[in-house]
């Protein structure tokens, strides 16, 4: 997932390039008002601020001062002809965002931001790098509009997710501090472990995909299979914590390495050898890699005495287990999408690999078993399962999110797809300090050497490898609650490891939800 904030980003820049468009003139629009400049006047308004005339006068007086800001952009260079910012531009994720970002930046007779495209697209063959006042003037109009009411209704959204966060903070440092231990005394034993990388040759692929499997020199005959799935733009090396962890306490693991999604394939991006993923890779593929390793372990082709399995992803490989054991989208996720991604998904980044379930069309399982149990890092489905019990997974789950996730958030995100589950013994870990990216273990030589893992501390959170440790030792309480049909306890307002925790059950997030 670390990539959405490349897409993010990207937008970002294309956002301030339309803010700013005019080609020969520009009208601003706010608060049923209108103000014409021209293109000189626009790039030049950061000169005008200390001016004194009856305009600008009228606009310091009325809070707008900001938009004397708005000239600061112009020469910065928002698109590079390297990199993913051509390639996201050509994407699912690029059309629906010019779509919605038209009905700010209006050009006229162009409601889907195909002028927008196209413009920038032209300029990048002609040059490396591309300047919002270099898409003003190219733009093949003499009339643009921008609209800040819309833009301050979306900035607006943002703001409201911050108070909620800052307000879920305070809801659950009421909350009253439960007496018991949060988990009992697990002892890791160290066995020698077994890594066996093994090819997986499917129909829906042309080359195999890889998995790696994890397991101890003892046969364990009540252990599950876990099965792991990174998120978009992971890899196997990120989540090798939890693969010791697990496997050293008996569990035997599987990784599966999601060929078109995964790393590799966003650097073939970066690298001009290949096009960013689509929706089959995001999704189909991915759905498909799992039943065929399911089916797989069905058929005892991994060596162990049962076929049972448990499934584990981070964001997109959480949301992949949790469609797989699900219900699958309906048409309504449409009707959704088009309303969700009205504020280009700054508060949600999920929204936007959400809204291309809908055209997907899923296969039907090869498995007839069920999982054991789930277990989701920073899990996103709420488009897709907007009601209370609406996944008809009955599989016993466990969530867990941070306080600090910016791609998913808790409220209106985690939280409701939490709502849709239904089983006694689902928990919802919430760890303060954590965000999207803590469960990410990142080898720091490699990180040194590749641009793509320099993602700033402020995303990052909490010290991420104590995350990691306290996400173990819940994970563990939880399966072994789940393997002696125990109702795990809930525990509020604990700290361990430095860390402020609480895992709670579907009564007390519905508590702190409330308004």
């Amino acid at each position: 997932m670390k990539y959405i904030f490349i897409i993010f980003f990207s937008f970002c820049g294309l956002f301030f390039n339309n803010g700013l468009k005019a080609a020969e003139k520009i009208n601003i629009k706010f608060e049923e008002m209108e103000i014409p400049l021209t293109i000189e006047q626009l790039s030049k308004l950061e000169k005008y601020k200390d001016d004194s005339t009856e305009l600008i006068d009228w606009l310091k007086k009325n809070g707008f001062i900001r938009v004397f800001e708005l000239s600061k952009f112009l020469e910065f260079p928002v698109f590079k002809e390297e990199g993913l910012n051509r390639e996201i531009l050509r994407s699912w994720i690029g059309r629906k965002i010019l779509t919605e970002l038209s009905k700010s930046i209006k050009v006229p007779n162009d409601n889907n931001g195909t002028e927008i495209y196209n413009t920038i697209e032209n300029l990048l063959d002609q040059k490396k790098e591309v300047s919002t006042l270099d898409i003003i003037k190219a733009l093949p109009s003499e009339e643009i509009s921008l609209d800040i009411d819309n833009l301050i209704l979306i900035i607006s959204s943002w703001k409201n997710e911050l108070s909620m966060q800052q307000e879920l903070l305070s809801k659950l440092n009421q909350l009253e501090r439960t007496k018991q231990n949060a988990f009992k005394n697990t002892k890791k034993s160290t066995k020698d472990l077994i890594k066996i990388e093994k090819k997986i040759y499917a129909p829906h692929r042309v080359k195999p995909f890889e998995v790696e499997i994890w397991k101890s020199n003892k046969t364990n005959f009540d252990k599950e299979l876990i099965i792991f799935m990174p998120g978009l733009g992971g890899e196997i090396n990120n989540f090798k914590w939890i693969g010791n962890e697990l496997a050293n306490r008996g569990w035997p693991i599987l990784f599966i390495d999601h060929r078109g999604s995964n790393l590799e394939s966003f650097i073939e991006v970066l690298d001009g050898k290949g096009t960013i993923p689509g929706s089959a890779d995001f999704f189909l593929y991915r759905v498909k890699d799992l039943d065929t390793v399911l089916k797989a372990h069905e058929n005892g082709e991994f060596g162990l005495p049962n076929n049972s399995y448990i499934l584990m992803g981070h964001s997109l490989g959480a949301l992949i287990a949790l469609l797989y054991e699900g219900k699958k989208p309906t048409d309504q996720l449409g009707e959704k999408c088009n309303s969700a991604l009205k504020d280009f998904a700054v508060t949600n980044l999920s929204k936007l690999l959400q809204c291309q379930l809908s055209e997907i069309p899923f296969p039907k399982k090869n498995n007839t078993n069920k999982a054991s149990a789930i277990v989701g890092f920073n899990s996103f489905g709420s488009l897709v399962w907007p009601k209370e019990n609406s996944t008809g997974i009955k599989a016993p789950t466990l969530l867990i999110g941070g306080t600090y996730d910016l791609i998913t958030p808790l409220m209106n995100e985690q939280f409701r797809v939490f709502y849709a589950l239904d089983n006694p013994s689902n928990r919802f870990l919430i760890i303060e300090g954590a965000s999207h990216f803590s469960p990410i273990r990142i080898n720091k030589s490699y990180e040194e050497n590749n641009d793509l893992f320099k993602i700033s501390e402020s995303f990052i959170g909490s010290e991420p490898i104590l995350v990691q440790d306290l996400s173990t030792k819940f994970i563990v309480e939880f399966l072994k609650n789940i393997k002696d049909q125990k109702i795990p306890n809930v525990v509020k307002n604990q700290n361990d490891l430095g860390l402020d925790f609480h895992l709670l059950d579907l009564e007390t997030i519905k508590e702190i939800s409330e308004n």
